[in-house]
């Protein structure tokens, strides 16, 4: 008998939703990433992996980069917080944990490509 594997359940971390939301005023304001990396003193690298969801960042960290793209913390994580509900309702997983399958991210990333593209 000749079973189909079920495809992977969308899935994504909720550092990615943050990376995606910095990312985004980061371009609104004309900002490298350079420019955040040294002001939170980390290499261009190391920021990267920030916007792409694979390192978690402090408070203390989450302040600086607000404070440099000129918007509350408290706002930046409303507007995470804000794709997390809209990923949630297409059936998306938002995990905390990053411990998540690649084929599922990458059907969650695509949602938010989505999403993000009909909100411009």
């Amino acid at each position: 008998m000749n079973k189909r594997a079920s495809s992977p359940q969308p899935a994504i971390p909720y550092t990615a939703l943050v990376g995606q939301v910095l990312l985004g005023h980061r371009g609104r304001k004309g900002l490298h990433q350079n420019d955040l990396a040294t002001a939170l003193g980390v290499s261009q690298s190391a920021y990267s992996r920030i916007e792409q969801g694979d390192t978690t960042i402090s408070i203390s960290q989450l302040r600086v980069i607000a404070r440099r793209l000129d918007i509350a913390p408290g706002d930046l994580l409303r507007e995470a917080d804000g794709l997390a509900e809209r990923l949630r309702m297409q059936g998306v997983v938002v995990s905390d944990e990053k411990g998540i399958q690649p084929a599922a991210v990458m059907i969650g990333l695509g949602i938010l490509a989505a999403i993000l593209a009909s909100s411009k």
